[in-house]
């Protein structure tokens, strides 16, 4: 080895392109979106790769195959915006539209009484777990002991 090699190297590394960062999976189509009333978008849904994937703020939260639980989680976040005094706006495409009320057509209830079902499940799992999570917190805080020697 020469005793500018590494030199040359390096330099050769700063002259090749930037790699661009490669994304898993293909884009994600949108097809909801939640919106603000001065028109800014917050959050939304979109399909990728077989999954309906919920994006509120720029992160996925939740991915689910059913297009009926990703609108009626959609809701749920505007019925909780609404509550803190903030108006947002849910818009969603005709194909989520479609594929929800095929669910719940199979369900054999409109689109409306789905996802009021829905909200009723998840409701209903939310107390449960508040209940469960009261049950497992100790009465009583135990003091640690005293280290030992």
């Amino acid at each position: 080895m020469s005793r500018n090699s590494k030199a040359r190297r390096d330099a050769r590394k700063k002259k090749q392109p930037k790699r661009p960062i490669r994304r898993l999976g293909s884009p994600i189509q949108p097809h909801a979106q939640l919106e603000l009333a001065d028109g800014n978008t917050v959050g939304g849904a979109g399909w990728r790769d077989g999954e309906w994937l919920t994006v509120p703020g720029s992160q996925v939260v939740a991915r689910t195959q059913s297009a009926a639980m990703t609108l009626a989680v959609l809701r749920h976040i505007v019925a909780l915006q609404e509550r803190a005094g903030h108006a947002v706006k849910l818009t969603y495409s005709p194909a989520m539209e479609t594929v929800a009320t095929r669910e719940a057509e199979a369900a054999g209830k409109s689109l409306e009484e789905y996802l009021l079902m829905l909200e009723q499940e998840r409701a209903q799992r939310a107390a449960l777990d508040d209940e469960a999570g009261d049950e497992d917190m100790p009465a009583e805080t135990e003091d640690l002991p005293a280290d030992r020697e």
